[in-house]
């Protein structure tokens, strides 16, 4: 064989599996950034939605403490049973006890401990 043909050859077939392996690799670099962008995406609405029921929780309790009306008292009992599911594991005797605290009517100790509470919450969404 020709030392030209040989070459000529080389070159057609590189011409050819250049641009396939080529796309190949963009779409597997593609394929991993989308998937990095969606996990950052569930990452910051979890955090967006954690942060909501923590607020929400400190603002129905506060609420339901100040003026213990019946739809302070409905609101803080929907909000309390989300905080259990998502609050961390550290904080949960916290919520029961002043959750019983609401529920015997002691406004004196539930204020006490919703401002132990508080800061608590704070330092938890910081660290998130």
């Amino acid at each position: 064989m020709d030392l030209t043909i040989t070459v000529s050859a080389i070159l057609g077939i590189s011409a050819v599996i250049s641009p396939i392996a080529t796309a190949i690799i963009n779409n597997r670099y593609l394929l991993k950034l989308k998937k990095l962008e969606y996990e950052h995406q569930d990452k910051k609405e979890s955090f967006f939605y954690k942060r909501g029921v923590y607020e929400d929780y400190l603002r129905y309790t506060g609420k339901c403490i100040a003026f213990a009306t019946q739809e302070n008292l409905q609101e803080y009992g929907k909000i309390y049973s989300l905080a259990l599911i998502y609050f961390p594991e550290e904080l949960v005797d916290d919520l029961k006890a002043l959750n019983d605290a609401i529920h015997n009517n002691r406004w004196d100790i539930s204020s006490s401990l919703l401002n132990e509470l508080a800061p608590k919450i704070r330092n938890k969404l910081q660290s998130m």
